[in-house]
C-alpha cells in the first residue's frame, strides 16, 4: 500500500505570525511561454542582485513551472554564486530552444484520433516533450535547496496540489513520499501547465483506500503560486506573467460567458494580491510584486530619478501590449522571446529596487545588463507584440 503521510508543516492552512516566518520565497505565475520567458528575465536580475541563492522556496504554476524545472538544473551550491555563463548555458539557452517549439498541438492532435479517445490524457504527451528540458529527472531528484514546489489543482477536493522533492499531495487528499511515486519531473510540470478544457485532467492515486485524484493546471486554484509561500515566509517575491485584466464586455452570449469566467479568475487573483498587501501593511511579511502588463514607470515615485530601469524599461503603452502576448505553448518567435525577457528583467529591477527590504538589498545596486539590448527600440518591439 502507498505510504500516505500525515499533514506536513509545508501545507499550512493558517498564516504564521511574523515571528513564525523565515526565509524568502519566489512565486512564478502561470501564463504559458509568455510567463516562462518573462520570469526568465526576472530570475536573471535576481541572480545579478545575489538574491537567487538566498531563496528558501521556488513555487510555480503552469508557465512558471516550465521555467522552474530548468532552474532546478542550476548548480545550487551554498554560498557560491551562479555565474552569468552558467546561467546562460544551463537556464536561458535551453528555455529559448523550448519556447521555439510547439509542445501542445501534437499531443492534442494525437489524443483526438478516434482510437485514442479512451486513452490517457494528452498531458502525458506534453510530458514526453518536456522530459529532456527537465533533465530527465524524477520529482524526488530535485535539489535539496531551495525547495522547488510545482503546483497543480486537485479537482477532486478543490485544493492546491504540490509536487516537491520530499512529498506529493494536498492537505485534503493527503501526501505521499515522492520517492515512492517515482514520478518524472516532466509529468509534474505538464500537469501543472496543461490548461482546461483543452487538456483533460490526469488521474493519480496516492492510496488505494482513497482512490484516484483528478489533477490539472495549477492556475485553476492559484495562478500566482502563492499558496506554498505566503503563509510561512518572511519575504514573498511574486513574478506575475498572467493575462492582465481587460476592460469591456464582449458582445454576444459566448462573449458574456467568457467574461463571467474572466471576472471570477481576476477576483481570485486580486484577493490573493490584497492578502499580500495587507500582510505587508501590518508588518507580518514583506512582499515584492510585479506584473507583465505593468510598466517600470509604475514604480517611478519609489525610485531615484536616475534609476537605469526608468530609461531602459518599456513605456506604459508598450508594456500593456506585451502583457497581451498570447497565453500558449506554441512556437514563440525570437523577437517575442527577447521582448518578454527584457520586460521581466527591467520590471523586476524596478519593483525590487522600490520595495525590497533593506536586509535583503545588496551593498551596492548592480548596473543593468539588458539581455537583448537590440530589442529595446520601441518600433521594433511593436512589430512583434499585439496591437489590441
Amino acid at each position: 500500500m502507498t505510504d500516505v503521510l500525515s499533514q506536513p508543516p509545508s501545507l499550512l492552512t493558517t498564516p504564521a505570525s511574523r515571528r513564525g516566518r523565515a526565509g524568502s520565497g519566489l512565486c512564478l505565475s502561470g501564463g504559458g511561454y509568455r510567463a516562462a520567458l518573462f520570469h526568465l528575465g526576472a530570475v536573471r536580475r535576481l541572480q545579478e542582485l545575489g538574491l537567487l541563492q538566498q531563496l528558501r522556496t521556488v513555487s510555480s504554476v503552469s508557465g512558471g513551472s516550465v521555467l522552474a524545472a530548468r532552474m532546478a538544473q542550476l548548480p545550487w551550491t551554498a554560498n557560491e554564486p551562479i555565474s552569468p555563463e552558467t546561467f546562460q548555458q544551463t537556464l536561458a539557452e535551453p528555455t529559448y530552444r523550448l519556447a521555439s517549439q510547439d509542445i501542445r498541438t501534437g499531443p492534442l492532435l494525437r489524443r483526438a484520433l478516434l482510437w485514442n479517445w479512451w486513452g490517457p490524457s494528452a498531458i502525458y504527451g506534453v510530458a514526453r516533450l518536456l522530459d529532456a528540458y527537465c533533465g530527465a529527472r524524477k520529482v524526488h531528484e530535485l535539489p535539496m535547496a531551495p525547495n522547488f514546489v510545482f503546483c497543480a489543482t486537485d479537482l477532486t477536493h478543490g485544493t492546491n496540489w504540490t509536487f516537491t522533492r520530499a512529498q506529493t499531495g494536498g492537505h485534503r487528499a493527503g501526501t505521499v513520499r515522492s520517492r515512492t511515486l517515482d514520478l518524472p519531473l516532466s509529468f509534474a510540470v505538464a500537469t501543472s501547465a496543461c490548461f482546461p478544457p483543452v487538456f483533460a485532467p490526469v488521474e493519480l492515486t496516492l492510496s488505494p483506500r482513497k482512490g484516484p485524484v483528478l489533477l490539472n493546471d495549477g492556475g485553476n486554484y492559484d495562478n500566482l503560486a502563492l499558496e506554498p509561500v505566503w503563509k510561512s515566509h518572511e519575504l514573498v517575491v511574486v513574478s506575475d506573467g498572467g493575462t492582465p485584466f481587460r476592460y469591456g464586455v464582449p458582445a454576444g452570449l459566448l462573449g458574456h460567458l467568457t467574461r463571467f469566467i474572466t471576472v471570477l479568475d481576476a477576483q481570485s487573483r486580486n484577493l490573493r494580491k490584497r492578502w499580500l498587501l495587507a500582510g505587508t501593511a501590518e508588518g507580518s511579511l514583506a512582499a515584492v510584486y510585479w506584473s507583465v502588463g505593468r510598466s517600470v514607470h509604475a514604480y517611478r515615485r519609489q525610485l531615484p530619478a536616475d534609476a537605469e530601469c526608468l530609461t531602459l524599461g518599456y513605456a506604459e503603452t508598450l508594456a500593456h501590449r506585451i502583457g497581451r502576448i498570447r497565453t500558449d505553448f506554441n512556437r514563440f518567435s525570437p523577437g517575442e522571446q527577447a521582448v518578454l525577457e527584457n520586460h521581466g528583467y527591467t520590471l523586476a529591477d524596478a519593483a525590487l529596487r522600490a520595495y525590497l527590504p533593506e536586509r535583503y538589498r545588496p551593498a551596492s545596486w548592480p548596473a543593468l545588463h539588458v539581455p537583448h539590448p537590440d530589442w529595446l527600440n520601441p518600433a521594433r518591439v511593436k512589430s512583434v507584440v499585439p496591437r489590441k
